[in-house]
């Protein structure tokens, strides 16, 4: 996707980035929602309970800087991830080249929207549960 065209658009944008910055992007147009995935390959592929993604159209994504520093890791069968060189940080991804899976924990600006879905719950890590007793910090607890 062209840059040029895609920031004359005046719908909503929003930037997304890696870990260490060095891959940029942008997204365009709302965001429906952010779903899950529990099964066994996300839970190794993002080191902790699922993979929480939104899909974007790919007219509605565009790389900003650092396209040369993905990698692709992909299994015969097609499943795979896209990785910053860098700093290892998963990316946006296209699997049939119409829409772009993106790890919702890679944007820098708000989404305006919730968790709509979790998929592949059966496959759920048998610790990936609240207990009655689970706390919540907005900070590192001292």
């Amino acid at each position: 996707m062209q840059i040029d065209s895609f920031k004359a658009n005046s719908m909503e944008k929003r930037k997304g980035s890696c870990l260490c910055g060095t891959v940029k992007f942008e997204t365009r147009g709302p965001i429906k929602g952010i779903g899950s995935c529990h099964c066994s390959k996300c839970r190794k592929v993002s080191g902790t309970n699922g993979n929480a993604v939104f899909l974007v159209a790919s007219n509605d994504f565009a790389w900003i800087e650092g396209q040369q520093n993905t990698l692709e890791f992909a299994f015969p069968n097609g499943w795979g991830v896209t990785r910053c060189d860098t700093c290892g940080s998963p990316l946006p991804a296209s699997h049939d080249g119409k829409q772009y899976w993106v790890p919702a924990g890679l944007m820098d600006d708000p989404l305006n929207t919730e968790m709509k879905q979790h998929i592949f719950c059966a496959s759920r890590a048998d610790w990936d549960r609240e207990s009655a007793d689970s706390k919540s910090f907005d900070e590192f607890p001292i």
